[in-house]
């Protein structure tokens, strides 16, 4: 498809939002608009590269490193509309958009970063630094230098080709990889019709399933793959025949063998990004990966989860044989314990140590209420405040806009809500920026649009959507990235937070975690859905004392998914082995469950194989270490202490990646983040004495 002036200044991207907070006109956008708008940006960027690279002036930072940085706007809008559309509610057109949206900008950028004369002049000003640039200048140049050095640039003749070609491939597969996932998700549903087979579920689910077998034409109650629906049926289903089918179902996610089976493009992406390595110079891709992350090194890396091992698994051993013990006394000595058992006799367990199930939280954590509730703790912290506007155009119709002001009344950002599942929509949750942060040389202050995306059941009408803790946690997990990007102040695009080095993306979300256990927080908003009754105070000490329950055995587990990660990552020949063996010899030490062969996660692990977790899903585990020694020090002064939340605001939030995280994080917390605030919390060191 060429580009026409036509089709271009018709195209809502290439015109004057004239929308409020000049937010992306999602109302008039379609899917025929993104292609030539991003072969448009393309156009603008290259032309914009052409002017530093014949700029007859010696380079410099401003006509170099600055011009190449605030260049490519349009294309950068394009992209992330299209990614928050169809994140949101893909099908098949968008998908093949998609594609060629995806190889356009791949080869876009090979283009970029292996155009010689524009790197020249990068070099030029990188080894001639004038001693006048800021910390943050400083940083940008040296990252725009690495960014190119590890794109490529230093390639020479066929190994240029060979980079080129290794990249679009890697680029197809990732997308082949996720469509593979949305696709197997979708295709399975478990028609339950008899009354006695939902014994056990929560009463929201089952209207939910039975709606959802109403408009399917059927009779019962229609249960899917996605999270809302599966995690509660896994958990309270007393037939446990059906547990078993809905776990194997789910488990075995890209792994069936039919046309959506993801274990040969496993292979491929993990050989692919061998060669990738080697070509820039690396014995593995991991190494590539850790050469700019917080870790640095594989060994740094496999310290930490051993460290967690050490710390963790004896007591999720426990932790598991707890479940086992307490299922035969349930069922008797003869009972065989398997992995669709444990979600189920945990949950019961929990409920005779505890008196607490999901069951008696949920009726306090209507949706709606929480978020009302993380509004009110970013008020209590920073300042903020929220203002719902029914007017910015949207990408989904389920999605809710709030413009968001600091305590002075300053504008600060948009954040767009997407709460809900449904068919097509990623699995999980996640944040992400539609517009970045970033200053006008007059010093002109772009504030971001923020996303913050979760799969939580969309309630019938007239009915709220109760969560469980988990989802409380999961909404206050994504909310803290969210104000991360919300709170960023910096002057270039590039820099704005929530992009850091990604073994400390994740410690500003996972500190908002925290807050899920604090009375303070819980009574500004967990009131009963139905009497408005505050969350009662034995219910909250219930909540606290259940808080640890399991917490070593959920660590090991992602201490494994970690492990699984760094063994793909970490080889250094080519792999034609099965990929299911693989990745249970990865976890064989530290398995807890019973081992199933057809059951992994690797065929469905989007983080690390179409997302940007690749070698560093261990950030997770070393971001926990960060969040919880962090918080230690609002436990120490308070935990909505204000002035320790500046601090976190001024030294963290708005800094994004203008200085090292270590600086940052150190000037935060006055030392190095040290391990035992971690054991503490997860109350680790009062069962295990080899502590």
């Amino acid at each position: 498809m060429s580009n026409t002036k036509e089709n271009i200044i018709n195209n809502p991207f290439a015109q004057p939002y004239n929308t409020p907070f000049d937010a992306i006109p999602f109302d008039r956008i379609t899917v025929e608009h993104f292609i030539p708008a991003l072969k448009e940006g393309i156009r603008r960027e290259q032309e914009n590269i052409d002017n530093i690279c014949n700029n007859p002036s010696p380079a410099t930072f401003e006509n170099t490193i600055v011009a190449y940085e605030t260049g490519g706007q349009m294309a950068s809008d394009v992209l992330c509309a299209f990614n928050a559309i169809i994140y949101s509610h893909s099908n098949d057109k968008l998908v093949e958009v998609e594609n060629e949206l995806q190889q356009l900008y791949t080869e876009h950028r090979n283009n970029v970063t292996l155009n010689e004369a524009l790197f020249e002049r990068i070099k030029s000003v990188y080894n001639n630094r004038p001693a006048t640039l800021t910390t943050e200048q400083n940083r940008l140049l040296d990252d725009i230098y690495t960014g190119f050095v590890r794109a490529g640039a230093n390639l020479k003749g066929n190994e240029r080709e060979e980079y080129r070609k290794l990249s679009k491939k890697l680029t197809l597969l990732s997308l082949k990889f996720q469509e593979n996932i949305i696709k197997d998700t979708d295709g399975f549903t478990l028609l339950v019709t008899r009354e006695e087979d939902i014994e056990g579920l929560p009463a929201d689910l089952v209207e939910t399933a039975g709606k959802s077998a109403e408009e399917s034409g059927k009779e019962g109650w229609l249960f899917t793959l996605h999270r809302p629906s599966y995690l509660p049926f896994i958990t309270f289903c007393k037939n446990r025949e059906l547990r078993r089918q809905m776990y194997m179902e789910y488990s075995t996610i890209g792994a069936k063998g039919n046309e959506h089976d993801n274990r040969n493009i496993v292979k491929e992406i993990v050989n692919t990004r061998l060669q990738f390595a080697r070509l820039l110079g690396y014995n593995t891709y991991s190494d590539y990966v850790l050469a700019e992350r917080m870790a640095q090194t594989t060994d740094a890396v496999f310290s930490m989860l051993g460290k967690l091992t050490w710390s963790y698994l004896p007591a999720a051993h426990k932790d598991i044989n707890e479940v086992k013990e307490y299922a035969l006394e349930c069922e008797g000595n003869d009972f065989i314990f398997e992995p669709w058992d444990f979600a189920f006799y945990s949950e019961k367990l929990k409920e005779s140590k505890y008196s607490l199930s999901d069951k008696e939280v949920r009726p306090y954590l209507n949706l709606d209420q929480a978020i009302y509730g993380a509004f009110y703790l970013a008020t209590r912290l920073y300042g903020l405040n929220f203002k719902q506007n029914h007017d910015i155009p949207t990408f989904n119709p389920d999605v809710k806009v709030w413009e968001v002001y600091d305590y002075d009344g300053r504008y600060l950002a948009l954040l767009y809500c997407d709460f809900y599942a449904r068919r097509g929509k990623h699995a999980g949750a996640w944040m992400d920026s539609i517009k970045a942060q970033y200053k006008d040389a007059d010093g002109t202050d772009h504030r971001p649009h923020i996303t913050l995306s979760t799969n939580f059941r969309k309630p019938l009408p007239g009915k709220p959507t109760l969560l469980n803790f988990d989802e409380l946690n999961t909404l206050l997990h994504e909310f803290g990235h969210c104000l991360h990007g919300i709170l960023s102040d910096v002057t270039y695009a590039s820099q704005c937070s929530p992009n850091v080095l990604w073994d400390f993306v994740e410690m500003p979300s996972q500190i908002m975690e925290n807050y899920t256990t604090e009375e303070e927080f819980l009574k500004a908003f967990a009131f009963h859905h139905e009497t408005g009754e505050t969350i009662p105070a034995e219910i909250l000490e219930k909540i606290r004392k259940a808080r640890t329950y399991h917490a070593a055995y959920q660590c090991i587990r992602q201490v494994g998914l970690g492990l699984i990660d760094q063994a793909w990552h970490n080889i250094s020949t080519q792999f034609d082995g099965d990929v299911l063996d693989y990745e249970h010899q990865a976890t064989e030490a530290i398995r807890t469950l019973p081992l199933i062969k057809e059951v992994g996660i690797t065929p469905q692990f989007s983080h690390i194989m179409s997302g940007g977790y690749a070698a560093g899903y261990y950030s997770y585990k070393w971001a926990e270490v960060l969040d919880a020694d962090a918080f230690s020090r609002f436990k120490e002064e308070g935990v909505l202490n204000m002035k320790v939340a500046q601090s976190f605001r001024d030294n963290i939030l708005s800094k994004g990646n203008t200085e090292h995280p270590m600086e940052l994080y150190v000037r935060f917390r006055g030392h190095k983040p040290q391990i035992e605030p971690l054991l503490e919390r997860d109350g680790i060191k009062s069962i295990c004495p080899h502590l």
